[in-house]
């Protein structure tokens, strides 16, 4: 019953899409920059340099910059132009061509590891694949966002499944040892991950 429910809300937020296209003109490209400029995008990238502490590695970077925002070390995209991209604009950082539910980092690498807006868009089988990575890579915190499912924020179509309190709550459990605190701020799930040492 699941899948057909998250099938009604695709189509549901397709035709969403679809009409702020008629409206609004042509719409296309990756992310850009004055969208992350907007209000509330600055207030969720504000809210993740405001969590994180010390080495930060940011997992589907883009081109970089909420891991310029928030003054990090590292970053990982699967999309190999957004890698070669993110490395030109910031020569002082390491991009990787990396995939989120296998990372080349060792383990506890980073003290911070940020998926920041990502999950949203895997598949839902693969997402504890990604939460057990970064939980992999991080000594000290895993910071998560998503677009929260009851703003217009989290209703865009090219979101794989929505950030409801039932998936929230599932993205939780992942986590079954350690502190999880979780904040809803201008359109997204804010969630910060304390870390416990694992058990050797």
């Amino acid at each position: 019953m699941e899948g057909a429910e998250e099938a009604k809300r695709q189509r549901e937020q397709l035709d969403r899409y679809l009409q702020w296209v008629r409206e609004e003109g042509g719409v296309d490209g990756p992310t850009r920059i004055d969208t992350m400029l907007q209000p509330a995008q600055v207030a969720r990238m504000e809210w993740l340099k405001a969590h994180c502490i010390g080495t930060i590695l940011e997992v589907g970077c883009n081109w970089g910059i909420v891991l310029a925002w928030c003054g990090g070390q590292a970053g990982a995209d699967k999309n190999r132009a957004n890698a070669e991209l993110a490395q030109i604009l910031a020569p002082h950082r390491k991009f990787y061509v990396a995939d989120v539910r296998k990372l080349p980092m060792e383990d506890g690498a980073f003290d911070t590891v940020m998926l920041p807006d990502i999950i949203e868009h895997l598949l839902w089988k693969d997402v504890p694949k990604a939460l057990r990575e970064a939980r992999r890579v991080a000594c000290q915190k895993v910071l998560i966002t998503v677009p929260d499912a009851d703003t217009p924020m989290g209703q865009t179509f090219r979101h794989a499944w929505l950030g409801t309190p039932e998936k929230v709550q599932a993205i939780r459990e992942q986590f079954t040892n350690e502190k999880v605190t979780i904040e809803k701020k201008e359109g997204f799930i804010l969630m910060e991950v304390r870390l416990l040492p694992i058990a050797t």
